[in-house]
């Protein structure tokens, strides 16, 4: 056990990858402090009933709270940059962005907590050797911190799948036939054809979806380990979530987890004809 810790402790491989996962998080990263500052804009939630899970004193002031929207904004622009001090700058956005849930439970969502638990794992990951405004440094590097980057979102897609095996609602579709009849309109606003949705929001396929839903989010929880099942997964996965996106509202989520994705993708290996698997830069050793 100690030396199967070891090993995992002390792999290396190539990180160029992790570097385009930063850039994808630090945009999420941005679009969420841009979303603070439009809700600001609009009045201060201090002003208002809030839900602190912190002391009242250490809730922030407008004054000091719009201060920390403007640095979650720059330092989510020092994250795309790839320069800096990156990563820190990473680490900082996931503290503030939890100091901010903390100041009012009312601005919790599963996709911002799960935004900023990522940011803070990726952020112990190098993943600021590559596309980056500066010159490349070299691509291979520990890969700890980014297995904890796939290991949390496979626990993401455990627990949504267990908690809806569990609710005999979810398996019979009755809460995505309720979702279809809320966003259909949304949804065909965005291209879905209309006929597909008037499919969709019948409780026959509503249930069958629902069903789907769950063993795909099993699947995913497990898949994306498998150098034998990875490319399907991924490419299941993505299909998965621009559907969910197309046909329901889950803010920013869908991007989360296709940022996310993009730390399993060094570990490829792609066929190139015959026998022989010839290793990209994106392969394993």
């Amino acid at each position: 056990m100690i030396a199967a810790l070891r090993r995992w402790r002390d792999e290396e491989g190539d990180v160029a990858m992790l570097g385009l996962a930063r850039v994808a998080f630090g945009l999420l990263l941005g679009w969420n402090a841009v979303r603070a500052a439009r809700e600001l804009a609009r009045g201060y939630f201090g002003d208002v009933f809030h839900w602190p899970l912190v002391p009242e004193v250490l809730v922030p002031s407008r004054a000091v709270y719009t201060i920390v929207v403007a640095a979650q904004l720059v330092l989510a622009l020092l994250v795309v940059a790839g320069r800096w001090r990156a990563r820190e700058a990473l680490f900082a956005s996931a503290v503030l962005g939890t100091y901010v849930l903390l100041c009012d439970r009312l601005q919790f969502h599963h996709n911002r907590w799960a935004l900023f638990c990522q940011a803070l794992l990726l952020s112990l990951a190098p993943c600021d050797r590559s596309f980056r405004l500066a010159p490349r440094l070299p691509g291979v590097g520990p890969l700890w911190a980014a297995r904890l980057v796939g290991l949390q979102l496979s626990i993401i897609y455990a627990a949504s799948a267990g908690s809806k095996l569990l609710d005999p609602d979810w398996r019979s579709g009755v809460v995505l036939l309720e979702r279809f009849h809320l966003y259909a309109s949304q949804a065909i606003a965005a291209g879905v054809p209309e006929h597909l949705m008037n499919v969709l929001s019948q409780p026959a396929a509503a249930s069958v979806l629902a069903k789907g839903a769950i063993a795909t989010e099993l699947f995913l929880a497990v898949g994306l380990w498998s150098t034998r099942t990875r490319v399907f997964a991924l490419c299941w996965g993505t299909c998965f979530h621009l559907i969910i996106e197309a046909t329901s509202r889950v803010e920013g989520f869908t991007w989360l987890v296709l940022a996310s994705y993009l730390v399993f993708v060094p570990r490829m290996r792609w066929p190139s004809g015959g026998a022989a698997t010839r290793h990209h830069w994106w392969s394993v050793s």
